[in-house]
């Protein structure tokens, strides 16, 4: 048990360390707007909010550029994918 751990704290370590920089500087960005204890719910939510459809969107189809829809597809699938890692490392920033 105790190899299968230290196996799995290696993983994880891989994981942060090739954790896009905007994932850590936006869950860094909300754990500084909360005064108490994040929750990852609360994560994921704010997550969403910022790469769902928005003004940023409107304002780049009045632009006529489909760059940030793109991209926002494209970070809220890695949010999908990797809410535990997400949840990993709102603990270790707490």
């Amino acid at each position: 048990m105790e190899y299968n751990e230290k196996e799995y704290e290696i993983l994880i370590e891989k994981a942060i360390e090739f954790t896009p920089i905007w994932l850590k500087q936006d869950i860094e960005s909300i754990i500084q707007k909360k005064d108490e204890t994040t929750r990852i719910s609360y994560v994921i939510s704010e997550l969403y909010k910022k790469y769902t459809f928005n003004a940023t969107h409107i304002l780049a189809a009045m632009g006529q550029n489909t760059e940030w829809s793109v991209v926002s597809r494209e970070r809220l699938n890695f949010i999908d994918n990797n809410i535990d890692l997400i949840q990993v490392i709102l603990k270790r920033c707490e």
